[in-house]
């Protein structure tokens, strides 16, 4: 029987049908919040520019976790197994592994993901806390999580799975 990726029990299903709805509910309050402009960006350029840019920073960001998984992971592992396989990845390791490139490289990484997280925030984080967000109930948007201006670290969720 083959490996089934984290779904073996009845447990792990719950987790991911809770961790769907979560991810889902925060992409359509962030998404609301953008396009009623109540975000940095949205207000001071657009909101279909601010949807355009968190997306396209929520896509570069699973890009550059996955390279540093890749440039990390693969030091230990003989080039060779993978030379004529990943002929791009063969010479891309042989790069990044040769010297300080790979802590050079982790150091650039670093204030790159800064970058995108800061300019997530201008994208999806709320201005006004007090603007209701697609009629949520009051109780919802005081106290769960706290106070609406904190819903912004729904941006989170969107981050979570990648």
């Amino acid at each position: 029987m083959g490996h089934s990726h984290g779904t073996n029990t009845p447990l792990d299903w719950i987790r991911i049908v809770i961790s769907l709805f979560l991810v889902t509910f925060s992409v359509i309050v962030v998404l609301a919040l953008i396009s009623t402009g109540n975000t940095q960006i949205a207000r001071d350029l657009h909101p279909v520019a601010a949807g355009i840019i968190l997306w396209t920073l929520i896509i570069w960001m699973s890009m550059v976790e996955g390279g540093q998984c890749s440039m990390v992971g693969l030091p230990p592992v003989d080039r060779e197994l993978y030379r004529e396989s990943h002929p791009i990845t063969y010479k891309i390791a042989g790069w990044g592994h040769k010297g300080d490139n790979l802590d050079r490289y982790l150091m650039g990484r670093q204030f790159m993901v800064i970058f995108i997280n800061f300019t997530i925030g201008l994208c999806g984080a709320p201005i006004d806390a007090s603007v209701p967000v697609l009629g949520l109930p009051q109780w919802l948007e005081a106290n769960v999580p706290t106070k609406l201006h904190e819903l912004s670290r729904a941006i989170l969720f969107f981050l979570c799975p990648i």
